[in-house]
């Protein structure tokens, strides 16, 4: 982070937040400059060169190990660009796993700006040129993005100054790594948290009628009874009561399809050896395990949303592989748009596939 102000007084402040390991670079103007890298003992940092604007470290943190390093770029352009050129000077043919972040003072098109004048396309070649020649890419990221606010004349600006970015190699390393802009604190620069192994929030499920149970007379009286007992609801309402119930009606009635089939799978070979069975029995058993077979493949074409290959060849199996596959396609981290760019941030993904098809239809 940037510190503005004189070693004495920032180690003072710095101290009171219990970090085990303090690196500063002096603050060169009034109310300027000056870089401040803390870390927790956790974390083996070794510094491998620093300066007035960036900070180039090696961190080893559970068994893996990349290079990171933190950035203040200048308010002025010309000075930014020779910042730009000494860290490419210095990472020239870096390979390895690469995490970049800070203030950059810079942006990369007007989309990252608000108010104030429109800046020409020009002025964005120098940084658009660092991140391309140092294979980097913008990490995905959550919450407000304008994450500096100031006023220039009478205008109110706000621009996404602070980023983090890696190369390809850290992307493969961490591929669930992500940043999130946090609320103002302050500061007139948002704090931005950068997450390499983040948890993913386990949203609600959503619900879909099993239709293996359209027949089932249970449910039938389940869905009627859920029904009217909201007759003055709204119909949302009373919909939603019947999804209550056929959800809890499943977790009662433990209506997995597989211990279904194991269960009546045991019982025709315990039938099937035992001397004293009859056939009316073995045949009531076969035909209870048919019922469940049938109902898996019910199951998994429900949830699989392709198409039977082939009518005749009923593989539940090809259902269950299509429908881990869309859940593996569905999880798109990275694409590119139709100049080959590549795009990290969610909201652009969402664009770059939208204007695909677009265009796909509009053509057709």
């Amino acid at each position: 982070m940037e510190t503005k102000n004189q070693n004495s007084f920032v180690l003072k402040e710095l101290n009171k937040l219990n970090y085990d390991h303090i690196a500063m670079v002096p603050s060169y103007a009034q109310g300027g400059g000056g870089l401040a890298l803390l870390w927790k003992k956790e974390i083996n940092l070794n510094i491998l060169y620093q300066c007035d604007n960036f900070i180039d470290t090696e961190v080893s943190y559970k068994r893996k190990k990349f290079v990171a390093t933190f950035v203040y770029g200048e308010p002025d352009r010309q000075d930014r660009a020779e910042i730009w050129e000494a860290i490419k000077g210095r990472t020239a043919g870096r390979e390895t796993p690469w995490f970049l972040t800070g203030d950059f003072n810079e942006i990369l098109d007007n989309s990252e700006k608000s108010g104030g004048r429109t800046r020409p396309e020009g002025s964005f070649v120098d940084f658009r040129s660092f991140m391309s020649e140092c294979d980097l890419y913008d990490l995905r990221f959550s919450g407000n993005f304008l994450s500096w606010r100031g006023t220039r004349g009478k205008h109110l600006v706000r621009c996404r100054l602070d980023r983090a970015m890696a190369n390809s190699s850290w992307i493969d390393a961490y591929p669930s790594g992500r940043s999130e802009y946090l609320d103002f604190g302050g500061s007139d620069h948002r704090p931005l948290l950068s997450l390499f192994h983040p948890e993913k929030k386990k949203g609600r499920g959503l619900f879909r009628y099993d239709m293996s149970l359209r027949n089932n007379e249970e449910v039938k009286n389940l869905v009627t009874s859920a029904w009217n007992a909201y007759p003055r609801a709204s119909v949302e309402t009373r919909i939603s009561s019947c999804r209550r119930a056929i959800i809890q009606w499943k977790k009662e009635q433990h209506l997995n399809s597989k211990m279904k089939i194991e269960e009546k799978k045991r019982e025709l070979e315990e039938a099937m050896t035992n001397n004293g069975t009859n056939e009316s029995q073995i045949y009531q058993i076969n035909k209870e395990l048919k019922s469940a077979y049938k109902a898996e493949e019910e199951y998994w074409r429900q949830r699989s949303r392709q198409s039977w290959l082939n009518l005749g060849n009923k593989n539940s199996g090809y259902f269950h592989a299509a429908t881990r596959g869309r859940r593996a396609r569905n999880n798109i981290s990275v694409l590119e748009d139709d100049q080959g760019v590549a795009v990290y941030d969610e909201g652009k993904i969402a664009e770059v596939i939208t204007s695909y098809f677009e265009k796909m239809f509009t053509s057709q």
